[in-house]
Parts: structure tokens; C-alpha cells; sequence
């Protein structure tokens, strides 16, 4: 009963201080796909049956916030010590991984599904063609730019692959920041694979000056449209479209780079959902 009692009280709080009504009622008619997180503690981080997290990717992990949102991580290779971590630090979800070897990482998502499968009911899938415009956007902070090769976010379809890498995905339509640059990055139907450069570059965490909103946002019809803290980057890659009914999910990709320490990635936010059931800072071009 106190879980209940919980979830109610939170979806009423999350309806009246963040998200309208939804008007997409047919495919979401209880308003279950607005999630919004701030990682505020306690942290419950568990390898989904309650157990201690494990340090290698033989399983998907589960967060819970402290606003009662469910997350599932996705440790990408087996890591040293204790290794993949997640932390409170006074910004939120301390990501730490470690560097002993390339392409290590962490994958968070709603629970779409594990390798080469898919949960299409999840909090994060959208069908494209069915639901109204969507979006994800993510704040965060990375501690040494040059230690991480994959920050990705944005929206892919399939299965988690199980090395992680962005161009293991048939589909996908992200910002991507590379050592540093953030790219926005496409790919259509296992074809060739769009790198972008944005013009816009994150620089190691040391002041609020280096954490950056990364946000992707679709259309009912399929069209992306790409954003960095809340402008168009001035390079924009508008012609892009997933097929009609592609089931696309949000989810946030992280991959080490092998230079030196360990990175770190500090996630600030997560809000996903419909367009329509925003508050007013909305920016509905999706197509320019």
C-alpha cells in the first residue's frame, strides 16, 4: 500500500508542478511517459532483484531516485574493483566507470530491453506515425573530456547491443559528444552512419559553465530535430526521419575512451515524454 500510495502522490506533484494533462490519451492515457528526474538521494541501485549491482554486463542494473523513477543501467565489459558505480554527488548521479580498456561503459534507458530484444510498452518507446511529438533531454557535466569517446542521447531503435557502440544500432538519431565535440549523429536502416559537427564543445566540469542540456526531439511523423541548451546548434541537421513505425527509445550511452584516469559523468536531469505535456519553456520547431 505505501508503494501505491507513493506513486500517487508523485504523479500528482509531477502533473501540477512540471507537466500538463498529456493530450496524447490514446497511447498514453494514465501520463505514465512524462518522466522527470532530477537523481535526487536516496539511491537504490541494485541488480533488479535486490542484490548488490554487478560490475559486469551478464545483467541489466535498476536505479530508483528518490523521486520513485525506475531506470535501467546496462554495465557495458566487466570492470576492475567496484566499478561501474552510481553515486550521489551534490549534482546528482555520479557515473564512474574505469579506464583499463577502451569502450567500457554505462547504458541507461526506461527499460527497453536487453540485448537483441525489445519492450515495446516501455516508459521510453514511441511509435512513430502513433504517438504525438516526443522528446528527451539530458543535463550532465563530464569531469575529463578526454576520458570519454561516447556521451550519447538521444533516441535508437533495437534491442541494447551488447558492446554498447552507437553504430551497433540499425537506427538512431543522438547528440553525441566526442572527447569533448559534441556531434549530432544519424543513421537510417543500417546504412551509412551521419557525423555532424555542431560547432559546440564541453569543456572539463569545474563550474556551472560546463554543464550542457543535450536534447533530441521528434515528431509524430519522424522528423528530429537536435538541442543544445534549449537553441538549435548552428549546425543542424533538420532532413532526418525515422520509417513510419519504427518503435525508437530513449536512452543515454556512455563509453570510456583509454586515456589515462577514470571518467566520470555527473547526470543532472532526465526528462522525457510528449511534447504537449511540457510546461511553457516548450519548443515546438521540430522541422524549422
Amino acid at each position: 500500500m505505501a508503494v501505491t500510495s507513493f506513486g500517487a502522490v508523485r504523479g500528482g506533484l509531477l502533473a501540477s508542478l512540471r507537466f500538463r494533462k498529456a493530450t496524447d490519451t490514446a497511447n498514453d492515457p494514465d501520463n505514465s511517459k512524462n518522466v522527470m528526474s532530477r537523481f535526487r538521494p536516496p539511491f537504490h541501485y541494485t541488480d533488479g532483484l535486490g542484490g548488490v549491482a554487478a560490475v559486469d554486463a551478464s545483467v541489466a542494473q535498476v536505479l530508483i531516485d528518490g523521486d520513485g523513477n525506475a531506470f535501467a543501467v546496462n554495465p557495458e565489459g566487466t570492470f576492475s574493483g567496484s566499478a561501474p558505480q552510481i553515486a550521489v554527488n551534490a549534482r546528482g548521479a555520479l557515473l564512474k566507470t574505469d579506464a583499463s580498456a577502451a569502450d567500457k561503459g554505462i547504458a541507461i534507458d526506461l527499460g527497453y530491453g536487453e540485448s537483441a530484444s525489445e519492450i515495446p510498452n516501455c516508459r521510453g518507446a514511441f511509435i512513430i506515425g502513433t504517438d504525438e511529438d516526443f522528446y528527451l533531454r539530458v543535463r550532465l557535466d563530464i569531469g575529463d573530456v578526454s576520458d570519454a569517446d561516447q556521451v550519447a542521447v538521444g533516441f535508437v531503435t533495437g534491442g541494447r547491443p551488447v558492446d554498447g557502440l552507437l553504430d551497433t544500432y540499425g537506427n538512431y538519431a543522438v547528440l553525441n559528444v566526442d572527447n569533448g565535440t559534441v556531434n549530432i549523429e544519424t543513421r537510417l536502416n543500417s546504412g551509412a552512419a551521419s557525423v555532424t559537427a555542431t560547432g559546440t564543445s564541453m569543456i572539463d566540469f569545474d563550474s556551472t559553465g560546463s554543464v550542457v542540456d543535450l536534447e533530441v526531439r521528434v515528431s509524430k511523423g519522424g522528423a528530429v530535430n537536435f538541442l543544445i541548451n534549449g537553441a538549435e546548434p548552428s549546425t543542424d541537421v533538420t532532413g532526418f526521419t525515422f520509417d513510419n513505425a519504427d518503435t525508437v527509445n530513449a536512452t543515454f550511452l556512455f563509453l570510456t575512451d583509454l586515456i589515462g584516469g577514470d571518467p566520470t559523468i555527473t547526470l543532472h536531469e532526465w526528462e522525457s515524454g510528449y511534447l504537449s505535456a511540457r510546461g511553457p519553456d516548450s519548443i515546438l520547431d521540430l522541422t524549422d
